[in-house]
């Protein structure tokens, strides 16, 4: 990353990654759990969510990209990301996932705060 970018939006960016990983490895683990004898009750449901978190993985590694070169076109979709995984980790929590929940909500609010502190938007501005 460079030098330029403040502390809150590497940490923004950061806490985007891992959301990233995350959804590559919900990917991974669909897809090995159906090649391993699973059979869900459309199979091609199933196989259409693995390919979507696969597009949505891909993706946010485009996006955190953005964000690590400071590419203000980058800031909407991460904003988006983060309004969207905050209710889904709070669901989690309440629903006993509280290992999956819990680090997914941290996530997204520090990327919501790192995204929207003041020196990311003085940095997005100049551009």
């Amino acid at each position: 990353m460079p030098a330029s970018l403040g502390v809150p939006l590497r940490a923004a960016a950061v806490a985007t990654a891992v959301e990233a990983v995350a959804l590559a490895s919900a990917a991974i683990g669909l897809a090995v759990y159906q090649v391993a004898g699973h059979r869900p009750q459309s199979v091609a449901d199933s196989w259409g969510v693995v390919a979507m978190a696969v597009v949505g993985a891909v993706s946010l590694c485009l996006v955190v990209r953005g964000l690590a070169a400071g590419r203000r076109w980058a800031r909407s979709p991460a904003v988006l990301t983060q309004l969207i995984v905050i209710p889904i980790a709070a669901t989690a929590t309440g629903n006993g996932a509280a290992l999956v929940g819990v680090p997914l909500v941290l996530c997204g609010v520090v990327g919501i705060v790192g995204l929207f502190a003041p020196s990311t938007t003085r940095r997005f501005s100049q551009e």
